[in-house]
């Protein structure tokens, strides 16, 4: 609550200018006339307004309320915010459960290893013409020598020689085991060009068909044909 506040003063009033001086002072503020002491005194009354204990008690007990309503709001709101994402999870959003549900099962129906072997075959050249050594199995080597334009001779080699080409690529694949190196049968002028690594493949059943997947060969060897995996144990 507010009140009015009255004060009264004493006062002397300058005969020249009509100011009002505190008694305190010895001559007029306004037009600086001296006192004489035969100047007329008043009282002077001033209002003001006070605020009383009980409007200050009061603005108190709003801001005490205020710091309890708001810690009470903050947990509304993070209440409501739980909600509302754990319903988006639930409803359509990205479901981690959702997920680990759907993950696809594979039944094994086999599994094999394979690798390839490359054929090569060779063809006669004859009459090569090169300053480079023949190859080791090289015939009708011949030599000479030529000068070089700095002076230097240097050996030329004419010979003949059988160069081995790929010319197709045969795959091996079993179920034992352990893969079986065998060596592919060859025809005749053929050879054995190179031999790649060992790739281990496994036969599922999926919604969709048949799926052949690579794997390695530590996983391979685990795998038991018949039995069901998620799809994530088969990468």
């Amino acid at each position: 609550m507010k009140k009015i506040v009255k004060t009264t003063e004493r006062n002397w009033q300058c005969p020249y200018c009509g100011f009002l001086n505190d008694l305190s002072d010895n001559s007029c503020k306004n037009c600086g006339a001296v006192r004489n002491g035969d100047e007329v005194e008043k009282e002077v009354t001033t209002n003001f307004e006070e605020t009383t204990t009980t409007e200050t008690a009061e603005v108190s007990d709003i801001v005490i309320s205020a710091h309890k309503t708001i810690p009470t709001l903050l947990k509304i709101i993070i209440a409501l915010l739980a909600v509302l994402t754990a319903a988006y999870f639930i409803i359509g959003g990205v479901s981690i459960t959702r997920e680990d549900a759907n993950i696809e099962q594979y039944t094994v129906v086999s599994k094999t290893w394979e690798y390839t072997i490359s054929i090569g075959e060779y063809a006669e050249v004859k009459g090569i013409t090169s300053y480079i050594k023949p190859p080791a199995d090289a015939t009708n080597i011949k030599t000479k020598q030529v000068m070089q334009s700095n002076g230097w001779y240097k050996t030329e080699y004419t010979y003949d020689y059988f160069d081995w080409k790929v010319v197709r690529t045969e795959t091996i694949t079993g179920e034992d085991d352990v893969p079986t190196f065998k060596e592919y049968s060859v025809s005749e002028g053929e050879k054995i060009m190179e031999t790649s690594e060992v790739r281990y493949m496994v036969t599922v059943n999926t919604s969709s068909g048949k799926k052949n997947i690579s794997v390695s060969k530590a996983k391979w060897i685990t795998l038991i044909p018949g039995k069901v995996y998620s799809s994530n144990e088969l990468p």
